[in-house]
This record gives structure tokens, sequence and C-alpha cells, in this order.
């Protein structure tokens, strides 16, 4: 089964993270980082995975340096940079797959996931969590519009 992003983690904390290692002359330690940010070390590990994800940092032991496209994250637009680093992450790459076809319902969209390997099990909490994915990331990254009509999901050109 693929990693799937955290679910539990916003892009404005993403930024901050990235912002922060950035001021502390590009590396700095979990430690630190957790001090500074003012994130429960529980709390701070999904949200370094999602910025190691997205290609704004590299973990080496207990430090995090960040990368060229860290840094371009803070000089550029972060929404355009954020929405070409999910187009390779799970759900986002599979979605994108599954809507290049035309618009889909949530159950639908949901269902060729799952038998993609994507979502393990059919309970609410795991559509609840690819919902929240999509719209928290990839509604506001652009990378797809949503109805909440009639729960359908489609590309944004």
């Amino acid at each position: 089964m693929a990693s799937l992003f955290p679910s539990d983690v916003g892009m404005s904390h993403v930024r901050g993270v990235v912002k922060i290692i950035k001021e502390n002359g590009g590396k700095v330690s979990i430690s630190k980082l957790a001090e500074e940010s003012e994130e429960d070390v529980d709390d701070l590990l999904p949200l370094i995975e999602s910025c190691k994800m997205l290609g704004f940092v590299k973990v080496a032991r207990s430090d995090i340096k960040i990368t060229a496209k860290g840094e371009s994250l803070m000089k550029g637009s972060a929404r355009a940079i954020i929405r070409e680093s999910l187009s390779g992450i799970e759900p986002f790459k599979s979605s994108i797959k599954a809507l290049s076809n035309g618009s889909k319902t949530t159950a639908e969209l949901f269902e060729e996931l799952r038998g993609m390997g994507l979502f393990p099990e059919e309970s609410e909490r795991e559509r609840e969590r690819l919902v929240n994915l999509l719209l928290t990331w990839g509604v506001r990254a652009k990378l797809f519009s949503y109805d909440s009509g009639n729960e359908t999901w489609m590309l944004v050109a």
C-alpha cells in the first residue's frame, strides 16, 4: 500500500515550518523546530513528514534541512509549487488519474482508489480522510474542484 499524505496537516502549517527552517539558516534540529513552532512533537512529526513528501525538506537524523524546492516555496507562487508537488503524492496522484476521464462522485472516486489499494477498508472514516485531503490540499492547490451539492469531483484545467 502506498504511503498517503498525512491527513491532519494544513498548508499554512507546512509553510510555517519551512519558514522557520529558512530563518535558521536552512537547517534546524527537530527539538529547536518544536520549540520555535510551538507544536507538540506528536503534531510536529506529521508536519515534518508532509514537508518531506512535498520535497521541501530533507531529514537526516535529528536535523531538518530546507531543499531548493523549499526555498522556492518562500519566494515564488506557493500554490503552484504545492500543486506541482502534490501531483506525485498519494492520494492526489491516483485521484488525478481517476478523474482524467471525467468527474466522479465521492463514492465512485473512493471505490476506484480502494481498488488501487490506497484505502485498505471500506469505512466512513477512510472516506472522510479522502475528502478531507482532497478539500484541504487538492481544492486549495487548484488540482480539483468539488461540487458539494452532488458530491462531485473534477480536475481543474
